[in-house]
C-alpha cells in the first residue's frame, strides 16, 4: 500500500513533514520543475541524509557510494545518455536472479512507478532500486557518459560565429606632429605702396576647403577577416570530425 503513494504523502504520513510543507514543495516544484525530494531540500525542510535513511528503511533499500565505483560499459548501455539525464538515473549492476536478469538503478525517489516502469519497458530487466545522493548520481553521468555540452552545441556555436559578421574597426586618428617654432629673423621693412582706391564691389571669400580624411587604416582590417577565417576553419575542423563533409568534399569547394 506504501509503494502506490506519492513521497510527499508518504512523508506527510511518517510525520516527517506536515501539510504545510508538503503544500509549499509542491508549490515550489510546480514554478521551479525538478523533483519532489530535492524541493523539500532545498526549501530546508529536510535535509538529504535524512531524506536518504527516511527511504533506505520505509523501502528496504540499499544506500549506494558511487564515488570510486567502477560500472562496465554494457551496463551503461542499457540506460541511454538522454534518458539518464532526464530521470536523473545511473545504471550500477546487472544481476541474474531465478533465471531473469535485474538491473540495478541508482536513483534518488523510489517511489516514482513512473520512472521505474519505464526503465523496466526500456531495458528488458527487473528493475531493483538503490538509493544515491542527488550530488552524487549527477557528478557519475558526467564522468560515465560525458559533459552535458556536446559537439552539437560546439556546432551551434561555431556556426553562429561564423554568420556574425565581423565588427567595423574604428581607423585610427592621425597623429599630427607639430614642427619646433624657428626664430626667423625680421626682415628690413619695406616702404609702404601708396593705397589704391577702394573697389566698389568687395572681394569674394576664398572657398573653404575641408580637410582630406585620413587613410584607413588596412592593419584593423587585416585582423577582423583574420579572425573570420578561424571561425571558418573551427567550422570545418568540427564538420571533418563528425563525419558530415569528406576531404575530398572539401577540396571539390575549395
Amino acid at each position: 500500500m506504501t509503494k502506490n503513494l506519492k513521497l510527499g504523502e508518504i512523508l506527510k504520513q511518517a510525520g516527517i513533514i506536515d501539510d504545510f510543507q508538503l503544500n509549499s514543495a509542491l508549490s515550489y516544484q510546480r514554478h521551479w520543475g525538478g523533483r519532489f525530494g530535492e524541493s523539500l531540500i532545498k526549501l530546508g525542510y529536510l535535509t538529504e541524509d535524512k531524506l536518504q535513511g527516511f527511504l533506505a528503511r520505509q523501502f528496504d533499500l540499499p544506500l549506494i557510494e558511487l564515488l570510486g565505483r567502477k560500472i562496465p560499459e554494457d551496463v551503461l548501455a542499457y540506460i541511454p545518455q538522454e534518458k539518464a539525464r532526464e530521470l536523473h538515473v545511473l545504471p550500477v549492476e546487472r544481476r541474474e536472479i531465478s533465471g531473469s536478469m535485474h538491473l540495478v538503478v541508482a536513483m534518488t525517489d523510489p517511489t516514482n512507478l513512473m520512472v521505474t516502469d519505464s526503465l523496466q519497458f526500456m531495458t528488458g530487466c527487473r528493475i531493483k532500486p538503490a538509493l544515491a545522493s542527488d550530488e552524487a548520481i549527477t557528478f557519475a553521468i558526467d564522468k560515465y557518459y560525458g559533459s552535458e555540452v556536446d559537439e552539437q552545441e560546439e556546432l551551434d556555436l561555431a556556426l553562429k560565429d561564423l554568420a556574425e559578421p565581423p565588427k567595423p574597426v574604428q581607423p585610427a586618428q592621425p597623429v599630427v606632429s607639430v614642427a619646433p617654432v624657428m626664430s626667423i629673423p625680421k626682415p628690413e621693412p619695406e616702404p609702404e605702396p601708396e593705397p589704391e582706391p577702394e573697389s566698389e564691389l568687395e572681394s569674394a571669400p576664398a572657398p573653404i576647403v575641408p580637410p582630406a580624411a585620413p587613410a584607413p587604416d588596412m592593419g584593423h582590417y587585416m585582423v577582423a577577416l583574420k579572425k573570420l577565417e578561424d571561425r571558418y576553419e573551427n567550422l570545418v575542423s568540427i564538420l571533418l570530425d563528425r563525419d558530415l563533409i569528406s576531404p575530398e568534399d572539401l577540396d571539390e569547394l575549395m
